[in-house]
């Protein structure tokens, strides 16, 4: 018998999880920019209606935050091992290798994330030990799993 269904290969319904050391906001940090935007129209059309500053000063601030959030949500952050790199919307990638990590710290009350502190390079590519960066990430998929890592990949004073 010759089954026309058993030669048709068949598409994979789940996602495509993303490779190991990719890391994605958490699904309810991708929400709240949502609400927010979503509250930034209710007050835009308000602040039409009623023609008040102090309309037009909680729609602006409730924007700011709206857009902040929704460029939040588009972050992400990659390690290999050795190169810790995380990216933002609109900025330059934060990128150092484990020899430049200083610190590493869990941070927030209900939406943990990630403080992550660096010596950067200077224009030489010499690490400059006299600055300090610090990276405040937002909440992230598997991000237990990255602190983990980035601590084993501290430099140990002794």
């Amino acid at each position: 018998m010759n089954n026309p269904s058993a030669a048709t290969p068949t598409k994979n319904l789940m996602p495509e999880t993303p490779a190991p050391g990719h890391y994605a906001p958490k699904t309810i940090f991708r929400i709240y920019p949502l609400l927010f935007l979503v509250a930034a129209i209710w007050l835009g059309s308000e602040t039409w209606k009623r023609q008040s500053i102090i309309w037009l000063i909680m729609f602006i601030g409730v924007g700011f935050i709206a857009i902040r959030l929704i460029l939040g949500a588009f972050a992400w952050a990659e390690f290999d091992g050795e190169t810790f790199v995380y990216h933002t919307p609109l900025r330059k990638p934060h990128r150092f290798d484990k020899g430049q990590l200083v610190l590493v710290e869990m941070g927030g009350r209900k939406n943990e994330a990630l403080i992550i502190g660096y010596h950067p390079r200077n224009e030489d590519g010499l690490i400059d030990l006299d600055r300090m960066k610090y990276i405040n990430c937002v909440p992230l998929e598997g991000q237990n799993e990255l602190y983990d890592l980035l601590l084993a990949a501290t430099p140990k004073i002794s």
